[in-house]
């Protein structure tokens, strides 16, 4: 799950390196951006290079432009449902903190510039989450409803993150890009989970849930995958949109070289 957070972070933050007033005026790079342009062949291995020079920079945080640590990284709050299959259930996952974004490579980038389409692959060796979660529903007919806090590791993680873009133009006839659709997805080698229900801590009913959870945490994660992938691909939509508008298509994909 958390491998598509990393995907949406490292989208949006190479959305941001450089500053202009306007389209016209001089573009000063900042050390931790390597600019690609739209004339270059291999832009695409271009990407991938800006993307995994970003990461030292990433794991401090970046002061000028806002972006914050992503190792932490914290989210306030993701909702997912599952309405089919053995585990149906409503989740709400809060308060979450990750650590092991930084470790990301980014293995390969596919874009359609004329389509505004950009495919970014990213490798993670190992996910660690923790934070608060309210569940409510049925695990193999049976009800479950449970509150409290949640821990969970996920090993050897590969994700997909697609954004389908649309260009606009506005009053002043600058050029810009939204996300008109993102999709997510992601496969991973192993995973491990542990609840603390508030209610339930420390009796058996605890026990045998966390029992339950990683017994069968390969067929959770493919039952609730689905679900994350809609969640977190709407999370970051609305912030990369907010990147986008602020952002001329000149300064972050530039037609010629800067």
């Amino acid at each position: 799950m958390m491998i598509v957070l990393v995907i949406g972070v490292l989208i949006s933050t190479n959305l941001f390196p450089l500053n202009c007033a306007d389209q016209n005026s001089t573009i000063k790079i900042p050390e931790y951006i390597i600019p690609c342009s739209k004339s270059d062949l291999n832009i695409n291995k271009c990407l991938v290079n800006t993307f995994n020079h970003l990461r030292p920079y990433l794991k401090n945080g970046i002061t000028e432009i806002d972006v914050p640590s992503i190792d932490p990284l914290q989210i306030d709050n993701l909702k997912m449902e599952n309405g089919r299959g053995p585990l149906r259930v409503k989740a709400s996952f809060f308060n979450i903190t990750t650590t092991g974004a930084s470790n990301y490579t980014v293995s390969g980038i596919n874009t359609d510039l004329k389509k505004y389409i950009i495919e970014l692959r990213v490798l993670l060796p190992k996910i660690e989450v923790k934070g608060k979660y309210d569940v409510d529903g049925n695990v193999l007919l049976l009800p479950v409803k449970s509150r409290g806090d949640f821990w969970a590791v996920f090993v050897d993680v590969n994700g997909v993150g697609r954004i389908f873009g649309k260009e606009f133009t506005d009053e002043n006839n600058i050029k810009f890009m939204k996300v008109d659709k993102m999709l997510v997805d992601f496969r991973l080698k192993k995973s491990r989970f542990r609840i603390r229900d508030i209610f339930n801590q420390g009796n058996i009913i605890g026990d045998a849930m966390n029992q339950f959870l990683n017994s069968n945490s390969d067929e959770i994660i493919k039952e609730m995958r689905p679900a994350a992938n809609v969640a977190i691909a709407k999370h970051f939509k609305g912030f990369l949109n907010s990147a986008f508008v602020k952002l001329p298509m000149q300064v972050w994909l530039p037609d010629a070289d800067v």
